[in-house]
């Protein structure tokens, strides 16, 4: 059985954690977090079946009475952010946890079938940017303000991609996307040096996000997703 390495009232919130690598991450945490700790799972809301699965893991992975909650809300209407900030937040009392972090591992593809320069409509750029990019920005800014003394343990993940670096076609929001995100959080980490702030590339993951570029209909791309799963 594993130890609770975070020890005791570790507050943690792990977005998109319905599947693939959220869950995985929400089950691996389940033994390492300490009696009083409090796991928050967040999703939009067609998948609450998911999140309610990987509730499910956790609870029976979990060595002691860790409170697992679910959030669900659409991250491409930023002006619903405050209510489910709020709903992510809650009873989260100064003192009343040890630990507290983040894992922004929420994250779409995007439209896969155009090239960077048909992406012309402002409406669904400005949806794709709001789900992939500000709402994690406004999440962290929230983050800090429920915690916003040092005498509290933070950590900021950010689950960053290759493709933050390589150029990917037919995906240029999303690179461009997991890009803007890892500028942001290098940044935060020099204004805010008392916080641990990591962006994490788990390379590729046979996750159904994979799965999707795989058939995105562009063979040099579905040949490379091939040849990276070689090695998963």
């Amino acid at each position: 059985m594993a130890s609770a390495v975070f020890g005791p009232a570790t507050f943690c919130a792990v977005t998109g954690g319905s599947r693939g690598l959220g869950r995985s991450i929400a089950v691996l945490l389940a033994g390492r977090l300490g009696q009083g700790s409090r796991l928050v799972l967040t999703a939009d809301g067609r998948s609450l079946q998911g999140l309610q699965e990987t509730k499910r893991q956790v609870e029976e992975k979990s060595p002691n009475q860790l409170e697992v909650k679910l959030v669900t809300g659409d991250m491409e209407d930023s002006a619903a952010y405050h209510e489910h900030f709020c709903d992510i937040f809650a009873n989260a009392q100064q003192g009343a946890f040890k630990n507290a972090f983040i894992i922004h591992n929420a994250a779409t593809l995007g439209d896969g079938t155009k090239k960077a320069s048909e992406h012309s409509d402002p409406q669904i750029l400005t949806k794709y940017y709001a789900a992939n990019l500000t709402s994690a920005i406004a999440l962290t800014s929230n983050f800090m303000k429920v915690f916003p003394s040092a005498a509290v343990r933070r950590i900021v993940v950010n689950i960053t991609s290759d493709s933050a670096i390589h150029p990917l076609p037919n995906h240029s929001l999303y690179c461009s996307g997991k890009a803007a995100r890892n500028m942001f959080f290098k940044v935060m980490a020099e204004e805010d040096p008392d916080v641990r702030v990591l962006s994490y590339s788990p390379g590729p993951l046979d996750t159904d996000m994979l799965q999707a570029v795989r058939t995105c209909g562009n063979k040099g791309v579905e040949d490379l997703c091939v040849w990276l799963l070689r090695g998963v």
